[in-house]
């Protein structure tokens, strides 16, 4: 997986958060605008991994800004794919547990804490089928996860029990799906991003907490 990440990705930075380097697919490759049939056939199955997601960007760049929010804390990074968020929190000092479906992702979220100098724990699973008490965590992030209606109804409830356990509970929120107010925004951002690591598309994308 090491060797496939490696071979369809460069390290580079996003112009918002410019402390952490990522293995992410540029345009330059061959794969940039490559069929799902044909990404498939080199082996990369939605390869969301590699690309560094607004709302992931958004989530990091407030976590560097506010390190008391994770310094010395087990945070827990739902459907973290690439990691930007767990990497940030990692470089603020927090002990990070990257949970995603995807085997590869999580192989890319280590690579990632490599070239940043950091370290994380990763676990491969359905986050949202297990109940939030089985996590160890006092903060959980959750970097562009609400693009899907049906996963968002999933992922509302499952954060709203973490929040119940006295977790803190971040969301980067790029608006694809809406989100209850009670999920209050503590930041707002613009996310260059358009599959571009130095996309000029920028995105209105808000960081969330949920309050009570």
């Amino acid at each position: 997986m090491e060797a496939l990440i490696r071979s369809v990705t460069e390290v580079a930075s996003v112009p918002l958060v410019p402390e952490v380097r990522l293995h992410l697919l540029m345009p330059s490759h061959a794969l940039w605008r490559a069929s799902p049939d044909e990404a498939k056939a080199h082996g990369l199955d939605m390869p969301y991994w590699a690309f560094a997601w607004p709302g992931g960007q958004a989530l990091a760049r407030w976590v560097l800004d506010h390190d008391e929010s994770v310094r010395g804390r087990r945070v827990l990074d739902v459907g973290s794919g690439g990691a930007i968020e767990g990497v940030a929190a990692a470089l603020r000092g927090a002990h990070v547990t990257c949970v995603d479906v995807d085997a590869v992702a999580n192989v890319c979220a280590t690579l990632n804490a490599n070239e940043n100098g950091v370290s994380l724990e990763t676990l491969t699973l359905d986050p949202l089928a297990r109940a939030a008490e089985s996590f160890d965590c006092d903060v959980v992030l959750v970097g562009d996860l609400t693009f899907d209606e049906s996963i968002t109804a999933r992922l509302l409830p499952w954060l709203e029990a973490h929040h119940a356990l006295g977790r803190v509970v971040l969301v980067g929120d790029a608006g694809r799906v809406p989100i209850p107010s009670r999920f209050e925004v503590v930041g707002s951002f613009a996310a260059p991003f358009d599959g571009n690591p130095e996309g000029s598309t920028n995105w209105s994308v808000q960081v969330r907490c949920l309050r009570t």
